[in-house]
């Protein structure tokens, strides 16, 4: 069974009902698209530091991984593909 919110006020409670009459939408979904969207405009991803040792030694095995490929580029590779691409940044 879904679990309830309850948002004692009346400007949300307006708002909701306004966004979804407007939209189409239930008030339900009006809301859980507002939180989801300021979920991802608020995200920041952690620091290093921030990271579970779970997080860290996964991190530090790909890193490693990157470490080991970089040795067998040849000199002067690089992931700069500025030549292909214009002022614009189109392609030439």
């Amino acid at each position: 069974m879904p679990k309830q919110l309850n948002i004692r006020s009346d400007v949300a409670y307006e708002t909701a009902n306004m966004l979804a009459r407007r939209l189409g939408a239930t008030t339900t979904d009006v809301v859980v698209r507002a939180l989801e969207d300021l979920s991802r405009k608020t995200y920041r991803a952690p620091t290093y530091d921030e990271l579970t040792p779970v997080q860290k030694e996964w991190v530090d095995g790909i890193l490693a991984m990157a470490a080991e490929v970089r040795k067998t580029l040849p000199p002067g590779v690089t992931s700069d593909h500025s030549d292909m691409y214009d002022e614009n940044g189109l392609p030439k």
